[in-house]
């Protein structure tokens, strides 16, 4: 169990070191998913922890017109589109940090905009998946923490499917199949990514909260989404290449 916690405590340190190392290139992705998600708060979104949620009942209630729709629809692909562009250069970043493999890494790159219509494709349908749940479970009465937990483990299947992608070469249905197969083989791989992804978004929320009793509401706003998307998601993505590499052995040529 110890030695469990320690190597835990590693990847998490090793995915730190490498988001310093690469700071400057991830954040320019951040500000690009950062400048879209800042649209969408005025839509039928509510923001916490400097993210947007839905509000399925105004959807419900018919409360957004057409105009609304197609242009938060826009705004939605495009966050999508850069957050599909961060991951996949993430994982290249972490694949040639552990193999040294330079002629790798190139191929990879003239690969990028394969793989990002790859994630695309695959997080437009676990969207439409989650508004389409969400829908019916609001519409049905379901208690709010069911549907978290059925969010969660829809999304575990999910985790894995950029480094599927990219560090395999796989399309949609086998990245997705490959993806689960390691969720299943290493739970705790996931239990560590989504503990990371709470602790910060539970720091995210203190921040606000205490931002907000200045009243100034829309600078806790603004803050926990900067974080966010600066910080929290690349970081969660180099963890997540990092724990998805160490199911291969690194050579000079790359991962076997």
């Amino acid at each position: 169990m110890a030695g469990k916690i320690v190597r835990a405590a590693k990847m998490l340190w090793d995915a730190f070191e490498t988001y310093v190392e690469s700071a400057k290139l991830f954040s320019l992705f951040g500000f690009l998913v950062l400048a879209v998600m800042l649209f969408l708060m005025g839509f039928f979104t509510y923001e916490v922890a400097g993210a947007g949620f839905v509000r399925y009942a105004d959807v419900l209630g018919g409360t957004i017109s057409l105009g609304g729709d197609i242009l938060f629809a826009a705004i939605t692909l495009a966050s999508i589109f850069s957050l599909a562009f961060l991951s996949v250069v993430v994982t290249v970043v972490v694949k040639l940090k552990r193999t040294m493999d330079d002629v790798g890494f190139v191929k990879l790159m003239n690969r990028i905009p394969k793989y990002i219509t790859k994630l695309m494709a695959a997080w437009i349908m676990l969207g439409i998946i989650s508004f389409v749940v969400g829908l019916v479970f609001t519409a049905m009465h379901v208690p709010a923490f069911v549907t978290a937990l059925a969010m969660l483990l829809l999304w575990a299947f999910f985790v894995f499917l950029p480094q599927s992608i990219v560090l395999k070469d796989l399309d949609f249905l086998d990245a997705l199949e490959d993806s689960a197969r390691y969720c299943f083989k290493k739970p705790l791989a996931i239990a560590l990514v989504y503990g990371a992804i709470f602790f910060m978004l539970f720091s995210l929320v203190v921040m606000e909260v205490l931002v907000g009793y200045f009243r100034l509401f829309w600078l806790g706003a603004l803050l926990s989404s900067t974080v966010m998307f600066l910080f929290v998601i690349p970081y969660i993505e180099v963890l997540k290449a990092n724990l998805y590499v160490t199911r291969y052995r690194v050579t000079v040529a790359g991962l076997k």
